[in-house]
């Protein structure tokens, strides 16, 4: 079972050759009410193909009075989103709109309980930008496949063409909140740690990798990584160059582990 760890250290490679230890110590935490980390990162490029998410988290109450974004973008009345969150139910959902284009999808089952949660758990939601099809969907708790639900039974769907047309109009992506059209709402109650963004969908065997049985490890030389915040005390990006803004957020001790 996960719990509350004060830290995990595993051994890694660079590309010298030289050896350095990665130490995952903090998490950030969210207080549901006003805070979020801009990631300062204009939306189109990454969502117009295929991208994936992974993040632990382990929210202040897994079956809130509040639906909590984790990662969003919005804009336009929901023409165009991309957003993971926390619903009231503890479900995790997934929206992703393009145009008039829609694909909702929410878990079948409730991932987190009622009350205060004692355990990270490890989410994965993959995009597939499918040329000869719409949009695919894919939603991995600590690294199962897990089923889900799309609204409308399956009639929401995203073809290719509006999937590379997506536009926010410079509109950066958030972290514990969404970002809607300029203004920040449905707050984050909870902590996030080893947040992950990749430009392409990840693969079940990537998926089973990085939950590495409960304990994170460095993705630092994962291919197609697109930005990596882990949370060590501040809020950048060690994949790229989208360092974030940290509205309020803190930082704790308590990790996967």
């Amino acid at each position: 079972m996960l719990g509350l760890g004060i830290g995990s250290f595993v051994e890694t490679s660079d590309f010298a050759g030289k050896r350095k230890v990665f130490t995952n110590t903090k998490s950030i935490r969210f207080d549901g009410t006003n805070d979020y980390v801009d990631t300062n990162y204009s939306s189109n490029a990454l969502f117009r193909n295929s991208f994936s998410f992974s993040f632990w988290m382990r929210p202040t109450d897994g079956q809130p009075s509040t639906q909590g974004a984790i990662i969003g973008v919005e804009t336009g009345s929901n023409v165009h989103n991309v957003l993971a969150y926390l619903n009231i139910n503890g479900t995790i959902g997934f929206s992703h709109a393009a145009g008039s284009a829609l694909n909702y999808s929410i878990t079948d089952s409730a991932v987190f309980t009622d009350g205060v949660q004692s355990d990270f758990k490890h989410i994965v939601i993959t995009e597939e930008n499918v040329s000869s099809g719409n949009a695919a969907t894919k939603i991995y708790v600590n690294g199962v496949d897990t089923a889900f639900s799309v609204l409308g039974g399956g009639a929401f769907v995203i073809p290719e063409a509006k999937f590379i047309s997506k536009d926010f109009g410079g509109l950066e992506l958030n972290i514990g909140a969404t970002n809607d059209d300029g203004t920040q709402d449905t707050f984050y109650a909870g902590m996030l740690d080893e947040v992950a963004i990749f430009n392409k969908k990840l693969s079940s065997s990537e998926v089973t990798a990085i939950y590495n049985s409960g304990t994170p490890k460095d993705e630092s030389l994962h291919d197609s990584l697109f930005m990596y915040y882990r949370f060590e005390g501040d809020v950048n990006d060690t994949a790229g160059t989208s360092h974030g803004t940290n509205n309020g957020a803190v930082f704790g001790t308590s990790v996967p582990s």
